[in-house]
């Protein structure tokens, strides 16, 4: 039976990938500037997800795959293993973000100032008005608004949380690793060290990350932070010239990060109360998946936010193996493929059973 079913499954596998193919057709004729600037939250959500920051690829991949984003993110991180590596960029600083959005729920008044920016946080959520037809949307697209320039120019603006640390309020974990683990290159093994866990996040699927916070948020778990700082714009990436040896700017990249603070703790070092801090970090602007990052990362790293010894936004193995979106969807479409023999076994060992069960 099985070699049948091998023989004759080409044909169909063929016939099925061109009703695939034929069934979103259609998103050919969507250009890439409809797709990296009108569609650019999921564009963004892809290139983090997948690992690789390339607008062009990400729009290609949302074609191929009529939208599904588990599998644009997966057509991102296979060309991403392919890609060779030429070296490290410099650390990035979300300090230095060309801010496009920059707000913090802890101070009403911050260095640097409130600025709003584009979010879906003060629409209304109902459908009344065409897209368009507002006298907003009509002004931006016509580049006749009157607004000021929404981008700020500041070389540097410090987290809202930094006053605090100035202050010596803040717990400052301290720093074990002589260099960042990177988890494209091998998998660490626990006691797993706190890059390793951020780089997962930082690429792990944003419902997973979600879903996982809000277990701490909504009680197995202690931790209801208030946002210190979030903020989304854009990073220069900097790398070392090969033949000058000089720095260089090499491009800029879309980027979210966040900084939440928790309640306070004894601190490890002294024993002293301080303030709680988790960080988010992701590319493209996805303020959900920071902010999720951010409570995690809080969860794992400072004790007391686990209630009644249940462990799992707190244990680094549960988030460490389980916020991987590609990583879950492939475990869960691989029960798609054949499985006739294992299934034919469990049915013979539950004849059996109810056999012996009758005796």
């Amino acid at each position: 039976m099985s070699y049948v079913a091998i023989k004759g499954g080409a044909d169909s596998i063929r016939a099925s990938k061109r009703f695939f193919r034929d069934s979103i057709c259609l998103a050919k004729g969507i250009g890439d500037d409809e797709l990296q600037k009108g569609l650019i939250f999921s564009c963004d959500r892809i290139m983090s997800e997948g690992a690789l920051y390339s607008e062009k690829l990400a729009a290609e991949a949302m074609r191929r795959t009529g939208g599904d984003l588990f599998e644009a993110a997966f057509y991102l991180r296979a060309h991403r293993s392919t890609c060779r590596r030429i070296g490290e960029a410099e650390p990035l600083n979300s300090s230095s973000m060309r801010v496009l959005r920059r707000i913090s729920s802890a101070f009403k008044d911050i260095e640097g100032g409130q600025i709003l920016g584009p979010s879906c946080d003060y629409v209304i959520r109902l459908f009344r008005v065409k897209i368009g037809d507002t006298p907003e949307f009509s002004a931006a697209r016509s580049g006749k608004s009157g607004l000021p320039p929404i981008l700020t120019g500041n070389d540097s603006t410090p987290s809202g949380v930094e006053c605090l640390r100035r202050r010596d309020q803040i717990i400052v974990l301290e720093n074990k690793e002589e260099k960042p683990f990177d988890v494209s290159r091998s998998f660490p093994l626990p006691p797993y060290p706190r890059s390793a866990l951020m780089q997962v996040m930082s690429r792990g699927e944003t419902g997973a990350m979600l879903a996982f916070s809000y277990t701490s948020m909504r009680g197995y778990g202690d931790v209801h932070p208030t946002i210190g700082d979030l903020r989304i714009g854009y990073l220069s990436v900097e790398f070392i010239h090969p033949f000058t040896g000089n720095k260089v700017k090499i491009g800029e990249i879309r980027a979210t990060a966040c900084e939440s603070i928790g309640s306070f703790n004894s601190d490890p070092k002294d024993g002293k109360l301080r303030l709680a801090t988790g960080f988010g970090f992701c590319i493209g602007f996805n303020e959900t998946k920071a902010i999720a990052m951010s409570i995690l990362d809080m969860a794992m790293h400072h004790k007391g936010y686990s209630i009644g010894g249940i462990d799992i936004a707190t244990n680094p193995e549960i988030i460490m193996h389980h916020v991987d979106g590609i990583e879950s969807s492939g475990f869960a479409n691989h029960f798609k493929l054949p499985h006739y023999v294992t299934f034919q076994a469990d049915l013979q060992v539950l004849e059996k059973a109810k056999e012996q069960t009758d005796e």
